[in-house]
């Protein structure tokens, strides 16, 4: 019979807040020993501290929160997880495997090519506005290429030639002798 290999879990769980201080480390030394006993081995163990719940739980509006980090075997987590739901100091605990989360986010890693980053563009509302430009008037390419460097500037600042309305389609004429259409 083979045991199964230690795994990392993660567990929080939250202590009933008619708890002291001390009372909170008594019921926290008492599931680190469990922990210990049972062969896992701890790689944090840190309390989160009192924390108002989102909702109540059995009439409780606020409990301490505490987490470890450990690795353990499933029947270590499973007698842990018997302990915890017997005791009358714990509100609610959750246990989540790791390792298999790690593991799968190394895998995606791998397989995923290594590319730049891109540069994120600013907001617009973070870019500073700057002052309109006024149009320079358009000057014609033989000019631009054969004006002498020295001319004076009053020639090139020139009024632009009038640029052609574009055409539009005049709607067809009626006939002389059909009776006109009122407008309406």
């Amino acid at each position: 019979m083979t045991e199964t290999p230690n795994r990392l879990y993660d567990l929080v769980f939250l202590i009933v807040p008619e708890k002291d201080e001390q009372g909170t480390a008594e019921v926290v030394e008492e599931f680190r020993k469990l922990l210990t006993d049972l062969g896992a081995v701890l790689e944090k163990d840190e309390s989160i501290g009192r924390r108002r719940l989102a909702y109540q739980i059995r009439k409780k509006t606020e409990a301490t929160y505490h987490n470890f980090l450990f690795r353990a075997g499933s029947k270590a987590v499973a007698e842990l997880q018997r302990k915890m739901k017997l005791s009358e100091n714990v509100l609610r605990y959750l246990t989540v495997r790791i390792d298999e989360e790690l593991r799968h986010g190394q895998k995606i890693a791998r397989k995923v090519k290594a590319r730049p980053s891109r540069a994120i563009p600013a907001s617009p509302e973070a870019m500073p506005v700057a002052a309109p430009v006024p149009a320079a008037p358009p000057v014609a390419v033989a000019e631009a290429v054969s004006a002498p460097e020295t001319a004076p500037v009053a020639e090139s600042a020139a009024a632009p030639a009038p640029v052609p309305a574009p055409e539009v389609a005049a709607a067809p004429e009626a006939p002389a002798d059909a009776p006109a259409q009122p407008e309406s």
